[in-house]
């Protein structure tokens, strides 16, 4: 005679102690990144570089233009100076929305050049309102001030630190163009 076997229900422990292989998905930030995003991405990138840089060169040029054209210096250095305040926006903003965009893809680099102009343009917001005081405080134009006026002096001394700045700016707006994905 043959015996068969017997099937006997497996025990409630043993089915615990059956290893469970669970799949999940990676987080999120270990996925690569979907293509449309990253042109998204690359695209902000270029528009937020291209208004800092083509700021930066139309306040050049507008002050130039300003002071060729205007009557007399105070009101070239009224509309130069309406324009400045809100380049000193767009100064601080651009590279630190850039810094904010490059943070994710660590480019060193890139995050120096983005730092280093935040402080150009903080040091130059600073000193253009030091100017300002100076110009509010002056009973006469600076420029109706003898050259040899300590207050004038001292005027033309931070604008000229305000104009290396503001090319420091505008070189750091063109590096971070110029520089490689």
């Amino acid at each position: 005679m043959t015996e068969e076997p017997s099937i006997e229900p497996t025990p409630a422990a043993a089915l615990e102690e059956t290893p469970v292989v669970e799949v999940s998905m990676p987080p999120e930030e270990s996925r690569p990144p979907r293509k449309s995003s990253l042109a998204l991405t690359r695209l902000i990138t270029r528009l937020i570089q291209a208004l800092w840089l083509g700021s930066g060169v139309f306040l050049m040029l507008s002050a130039s233009a300003a002071f060729s054209a205007a009557t007399n210096p105070t009101d070239a250095a009224n509309v130069v100076g309406a324009i400045l305040t809100r380049w000193h926006y767009i100064a601080l903003l651009a590279p630190l929305l850039l810094m904010f965009l490059e943070w994710r893809r660590s480019r060193p680099v890139m995050l120096v050049i983005l730092f280093v102009a935040v402080l150009l343009a903080s040091f130059q917001a600073l000193i253009d309102t030091r100017i300002r005081m100076i110009r509010a405080e002056s009973f006469t134009p600076i420029s109706s001030l003898p050259s040899n006026d300590p207050v004038r002096r001292q005027f033309g001394m931070l604008h000229g630190i305000s104009q290396l700045f503001l090319l420091g700016q505008v070189i750091a707006a063109g590096t971070a163009i110029a520089t490689r994905e």
